[in-house]
């Protein structure tokens, strides 16, 4: 029995009014509620009311408001072919449980173009930059509803993160998992303000497994995401399904990486399947390490697969558990996508295969290197990789590296035949800027041509190199002599056991003008400090004052490293004379058994010391009296900035009875470090340190009383004085300056955007106020602040320049303080002590 046209308005006008009492809390309003013909086999038609509520499509059966009852509830995502008929009638083709079924509907008041654009619209609502991937999803037809679908305007006001919110809702109805409005508010308010474009997994992982499945699914449908990270997170199966969806689907996927995420040992297979039904891959950044990977099957797939991927510049499968056929196919693969590629047009850059065993077979790793102009970062390490068949591949293709890791690689009994092509490669590479061999042991020929072959190279910009673990016998003999020629800025020799060979090493490294960074720790006088004699006692302090030479006065040594050296109370040498250093800014002594005593040492230089921004001591069994100490000499030094919490000696001194004692010490430790981190006093207290400790306290003592009086009356002047006021109004102007210039600026910038609506005008100008604003009062913060430290160091400058020239004089009887020279005479700047060299590290 057919209802009146009456009673079907009725019941329309009720579902409008009250949506959620016959389809659910969830939906409490809805998009259209028609009548309509309905049949789900052929020529079978009924009258139905056909509803389209949030991301659903309902069918309702019923006589009256009480009665109606969902018939069939189909998702958006579910409906795979749109077909309109004729002008009265349209076919809605769905999965259902994997098999494809289908229903006509015949709108009493509408055409069927009604109900195709109202489905159309509702999937615009939820996800707007579904378009991008519409033909791979639904069949349209006419095909002139793609071009309406782009037409569709959406009513309402767009979300953050391209309505992150309502693609996700409209996820997790499909996926039937509950809507978590913290994950919305997350990506809402976080990523949002940080711009962050990758979708990092790990930040939901507190969350059910299976939540996770609408949050990484919004990816195939928005273009706002361009990467996807997951870190130590376990991607489960289901999960596994979604990602591979967003590899095949997603055009705007630049970034993947799955690491440490106990990927199935099946993945490569289900990721080539994927590769190879993506239309157009973007894939940049590939990133699958330390998951078991080992699948043959899987890199054959993939290596058919990884020509398609032309945009791919990065790729990490480090500690996968490669088989050597596993590596012989991907590189292959690789070696297929360059050489199919226009040339020139390779773009990839980054290989990462570290950790894999690749011992044997190497021809396809090399025929890659020798290729692959465009690679700039080859990491081999602990691959025991037979380095001397990569030598000449290098030389064709890997010119261009800039950093080159081939620690835990093997070295041939015969090196004598390689090492021309070694030397010629070092001898010519351009933009080498790290080269790592650590825990590689390099045989004397071979050391001697790589460091002659960097030390003849003037094309490279000052380098890192690692070299720990490296030496033979008879390889410290090659560095002393080789190595003060290399232009590099950080050198890394650590677990050499040079024992005494390092004394001359030392003296040469004293030849690099441009090292910044020394690290000399871990096994190199162990043998040394454990010997009863005298002569190897003195042989290790002599060793250590070598290493004080190294950052004095004139050298750019910024960083030392001297961590797990064990070197006990000869550390009380280095200590000694921290006090007066100038250049040196970190300090790492960490793992040196250097005790209390060493503690109380250390905590006299830091009294006096201005240089130090950064300090490491832990694990040198420092107690509470050692803590306590450092804690002291803090409140006097007024330039660290960090140190390291030094977790193991204070468990072990938590464990005594002297607990309270040590969590004061370290307690005013970060007091006093973080008031050096925003104190704006430091600058004048580190200069008058500096300017006493170079030398003048020495020369006030020797003067006679009046002059060495009216010198230290003038240092304390100097200190106490702040900024001029006029200094500070012209800061104040300079800002003022910048404020109008840079709104002017962004102004110009902001108009091209186009006019805004008159509502919107009033809360416009005050955000721009409040903008300029805090814009300005930064501006004159940072200002303020490094102008004080400028005028510090001048004024400091030329008071220790002018007063060392009056106590020499006086000292030297040629004039008095109340004659021929005052405070405002000038100054001898050659013979000053204060000289350039030394001002330079201020």
């Amino acid at each position: 029995m057919s209802l009146s046209r009456a009673t079907l308005l009725e019941l329309c006008e009720f579902i409008q009014q009250k949506p959620s009492v016959v389809l659910g809390n969830k939906f409490f309003d809805s998009r259209i509620a028609i009548p309509v013909d309905y049949a789900a086999k052929q020529d079978r038609f009924e009258q139905r009311l056909l509803v389209i509520s949030k991301f659903r499509i309902f069918i309702l059966a019923g006589k009256s408001p009480n009665s109606l009852k969902v018939e069939r509830s189909v998702h958006l995502l579910n409906v795979k072919a749109i077909q309109v008929l004729n002008q009265d009638e349209a076919s809605v083709s769905i999965d259902e449980s994997g098999h494809r079924k289908k229903f006509n509907v015949k709108p009493h008041n509408q055409g069927g173009d009604y109900v195709a654009k109202q489905i159309l619209s509702a999937l615009k609502h939820y996800f707007p930059d579904i378009g991008h991937v519409l033909k791979q999803l639904m069949d349209l037809s006419p095909s002139a509803l793609y071009t309406d679908f782009s037409a569709i305007h959406i009513d309402v006001t767009p979300r953050a993160c391209h309505s992150f919110r309502r693609t996700y809702a409209a996820l997790c109805d499909f996926y039937d998992q509950p809507y978590r409005e913290e994950v919305a508010w997350d990506v809402e308010k976080i990523y949002t303000i940080n711009r962050l474009r990758d979708l990092r997994v790990e930040d939901f992982s507190h969350l059910l497994p299976k939540d996770l499945l609408p949050i990484v699914g919004v990816l195939q449908y928005s273009t706002y995401f361009t990467g996807l990270v997951a870190d130590g997170v376990r991607v489960l199966p289901d999960l596994v399904d979604v990602i591979l969806t967003v590899v095949r689907r997603s055009p705007n996927l630049h970034k993947l990486s799955l690491r440490n995420c106990a990927l199935p040992r099946d993945f490569m297979t289900l990721f080539a399947s994927a590769l190879q039904n993506c239309q157009s891959s973007s894939l940049e950044y590939l990133d699958l390490s330390k998951n078991v990977l080992d699948d043959k099957k899987g890199f054959t797939a993939l290596s058919t697969a990884l020509p398609k991927m032309s945009m791919l510049r990065r790729l990490n499968l480090s500690e996968c558990q490669l088989s050597e056929k596993c590596t012989q196919l991907l590189c292959s693969g690789l070696y297929s996508g360059i050489t199919s590629s226009k040339a020139g047009s390779s773009v990839f850059s980054h290989l990462d295969l570290s950790s894999n065993l690749i011992k044997d077979d190497v021809s396809s790793l090399v025929n890659l290197v020798s290729l692959c102009q465009s690679l700039r970062v080859l990491d081999l390490t602990d691959t025991s990789f037979p380095l001397d068949k990569l030598w000449s591949a290098l030389k064709f293709g890997g010119l261009q590296i800039e950093k080159l890791y081939l620690g835990g690689c093997f070295v041939g009994k015969r090196p004598a035949e390689t090492c021309q092509l070694v030397k010629e490669y070092f001898s010519i590479a351009v933009n080498l800027s790290h080269i790592n061999f650590s825990n590689t042991v390099l045989p004397s020929e071979t050391m001697k041509s790589m460091l002659l072959g960097l030390a003849s190279n003037q094309q490279l910009k000052p380098f890192r190199l690692d070299m720990d673990s490296v030496c033979e016998k008879g390889t410290a003999s090659v560095i002393e002599t080789c190595v003060g020629g290399i232009r590099c800025e950080s050198l890394s020799l650590r677990d050499n056991n040079f024992e005494g060979e390092m004394q001359p090493i030392l003296q040469a490294l004293s030849n690099i003008n441009c090292l910044r960074r020394l690290d000399i720790g871990g096994n190199n006088l162990v043998a040394l400090k454990r010997s009863s004699k005298p002569q190897h006692a003195a042989m290790v302090n002599k060793i250590l004052l070598d290493i004080v030479k190294l950052y004095s006065d004139d050298s750019s040594l910024e960083e030392l490293i001297l961590s797990e050296a064990k070197l006990g109370s000869h550390l009380s040498v280095l200590l000694n004379t921290l006090g007066a250093t100038t250049s040196l800014k970190s300090l790492d002594i960490s793992s040196n058994e250097m005790g209390n005593f060493g503690a109380r040492i250390l905590s006299k230089a830091l009294q006096l010391n201005v240089s130090l921004r950064s300090l490491s001591i832990d694990n040198n069994k420092i107690g509470s009296e050692g803590f306590t100490d450092i804690a002291s000499s803090m409140q006097m030094n007024h330039t660290l900035l960090t140190i390291p919490y030094p977790v193991n000696d204070v468990i072990d001194s938590a464990q005594r009875t002297d607990k309270p004692r040590v969590v004061a010490a370290l307690q005013q430790i970060q007091y006093a470090l973080d008031r050096n981190r925003t104190a704006s006093g430091a600058a004048d207290e580190a200069n008058c340190k500096k300017m006493l400790t170079n030398g003048l306290q020495q020369l006030i003592d020797r003067s006679d009383g009046d002059v060495a009086r009216r010198v230290n009356d003038m240092i304390t002047t100097v200190k106490n004085e702040t900024m001029p006021a006029r200094l500070e109004e012209m800061v104040d102007d300079f800002v003022e300056q910048i404020r109008r210039e840079a709104s002017l600026s962004i102004s110009e910038q902001i108009s091209k955007l186009g006019e805004l609506p008159s509502s919107s005008e009033l809360p416009m100008q005050v955000e721009t106020v409040k903008a300029e604003r805090i814009a300005a009062d930064r501006l004159k913060e940072l200002w303020t602040e490094q102008l004080r430290s400028v005028i510090s160091d001048w004024r400091w400058r030329e008071l220790c320049e002018k007063s060392e020239s009056v106590l020499r004089s006086a000292s030297a009887g040629t004039a008095s303080v109340g004659s021929n020279v005052s405070f405002e005479g000038s100054p001898n700047v050659n013979n000053s002590m204060w000289t350039s060299k030394r001002y330079k590290n201020i």
